[in-house]
């Protein structure tokens, strides 16, 4: 792609996040009218508005259970019909499961669990089944999950005069690895990128932060933030101070804006990179990727693509770059918005020094603007080196995650027909792609994977996009960690019940 190419892709990109503001913007001030026109807010609905608005998790899941009494979930959870899942086989297991488990004969329990663990077994995780209670889901799933955890405790801390030790060191081993891993990507963001600091602090107060972790953009940055530290030093960070902005706090709150135009009209990039390489400097150290994994045991993923194909792997980690600095990754990842220059991938050599670590300049793109002849995504990549079939998404994209309608914003109507809007916008962009019709400037609009099987997105506001391209303050570092909880809280209770099994094989290591 040349030089003009590659502007008039940034510009695009920069277009469609002031038209994705503007398109929300819209149809919440028609929501706003439109209920003003309405009678009173019915008592659901301002428990709704109070749970989007909580400060705490306690606050928030008191309203919750509130709102569950309101509509009757409880008598839906204790009824296990439901068309989503099989709810017949999982009596019959859980049935069986318990059977077994009383008689205490583990070797009919092992046999029986590795015959059926499954994340998904029976439907048992489909989302239509954690929207309807807000703290949970029908009392038979949640029953069968807490028998499945019970019985590999039991397995795992009692010793048994018919299984060795090391047939039970094989039946973890093998079951861990036919279950599969879960791991968290952090996607994109601009500005909106410290939301995702919201969502690791969620997910690791509640013990459900996965161990491997992947981040693209400003993803990436968050991402090393957090697999540089051990479980005693992550809550650090999200205490005031805990993150060093003194590299931005010199240029303050939103920088000249005109020279952030003469840039981007110039040289095809709005921040100042050494800026930003001063920050992640001060936040990162020069911690390489092996480095970080041998002090914390997270594996740290970030996604880089340079113009030419294969001239550097596309996921790095301690596995695939161990030499390489974290962040010297994840200033390149970076770069590839349009809102950073490109920089130069750093690495240790033999003696400790630091050096360039390709033999020559890299000219970095979108990740995920690969061309027809790359298979690989680096999704795909973590898939295979690390048994990973369960990916959590946390999705920032300022021109994305607006139209990913969740109901625990309590959409509305007008959301919903904007989401279907959107989803025929990209069906029909797909379409003229297929015949051939479509600049490659605009690829990024069918190519880009923007969910997992779990997606979590923060609310937005228009206000939100007025700080879209402003430097970051320990103000609006507070304002999004906020963010980002409010809007993990109502995905805990599937994201633990997907998981519940997964970290159960963990702690028998």
């Amino acid at each position: 792609m040349n030089k003009k190419s590659l502007y008039q892709n940034k510009i695009f990109t920069f277009i469609s996040s002031i038209i994705s503001a503007v398109v929300v913007h819209i149809l919440n001030v028609s929501f706003s009218w439109i209920q003003k026109l309405r009678r009173k807010k019915t008592p659901p609905e301002i428990l709704r508005n109070e749970m989007q608005h909580a400060k705490t998790y306690a606050e928030w899941r008191k309203k919750a259970q509130d709102l569950d009494t309101l509509l009757a979930n409880d008598e839906w959870k204790q009824d296990p019909a439901s068309q989503y899942y099989d709810y017949i086989m999982i009596k019959k297991r859980l049935t069986h499961l318990k059977d077994v488990h009383e008689s205490n004969d583990v070797l009919s329990m092992i046999y029986n669990l590795r015959s059926g663990l499954l994340r998904n077994l029976g439907g048992i995780n489909d989302p239509r089944l954690f929207c309807r209670s807000y703290l949970g889901t029908k009392r038979l799933i949640e029953d069968y999950t807490k028998e499945v955890v019970t019985q590999l405790e039991y397995i795992a801390e009692k010793d048994f005069i018919d299984l060795p030790q090391y047939s039970k060191l094989e039946f973890f081993n093998d079951t861990r690895q036919s279950f599969g891993c879960t791991a968290l990507v952090l996607y994109g963001g601009a500005a909106f990128g410290l939301y995702h600091l919201g969502v690791v602090k969620a997910l690791n107060k509640h013990g459900l932060l996965p161990r491997i972790i992947s981040g693209t953009a400003i993803g990436a940055l968050i991402a090393a933030l957090v697999c540089i530290r051990t479980d005693e030093e992550l809550p650090s960070i999200f205490e005031e101070g805990g993150v060093d902005l003194g590299a931005f706090a010199k240029k303050g709150k939103t920088g000249h804006i005109k020279r952030k135009i003469s840039r981007f009209l110039k040289h095809g990039y709005f921040m100042d990179v050494k800026v930003l390489e001063e920050c992640v400097r001060s936040n990162v150290g020069d911690l390489t990727f092996e480095e970080a994994y041998a002090k914390t045991k997270r594996i740290l993923n970030i996604t880089v693509s340079s113009t030419r194909k294969f001239e550097v792997p596309q996921l790095l980690n301690y596995l695939t770059a161990p030499n390489v600095l974290i962040r010297s990754a994840a200033c390149a990842s970076t770069a590839m918005m349009g809102l950073y220059d490109s920089v130069d991938l750093l690495a240790k050599d033999k003696a400790g020094n630091i050096v360039q670590w390709a033999p020559t300049e890299i000219k970095w793109r979108k990740w995920s603007d690969t061309v027809p002849t790359e298979s690989e995504s680096p999704l795909t990549r973590i898939s295979e080196l690390f048994n990973v079939n369960h990916f959590i998404v946390s999705q920032a994209n300022p021109y994305i995650a607006p139209f990913i309608a969740n109901e625990q914003f309590g959409s509305n109507m007008l959301i919903k027909c904007g989401l279907l809007l959107s989803s025929e916008f990209r069906h029909r962009i797909n379409q003229l792609g297929h015949m051939g019709l479509l600049p490659k400037n605009f690829r990024d609009l069918i190519d880009e994977k923007v969910s997992g099987n779990i997606t979590i997105v923060p609310y937005l506001t228009f206000s939100d996009f007025k700080a879209l391209f402003s430097n970051p303050s320990y103000s609006s570092l507070d304002y999004w960690i906020m963010k980002g909880e409010q809007s993990t809280w109502p995905m805990l209770a599937l994201i633990r019940n997907r998981c519940i099994i997964e970290l159960a094989l963990d702690r028998s290591k």
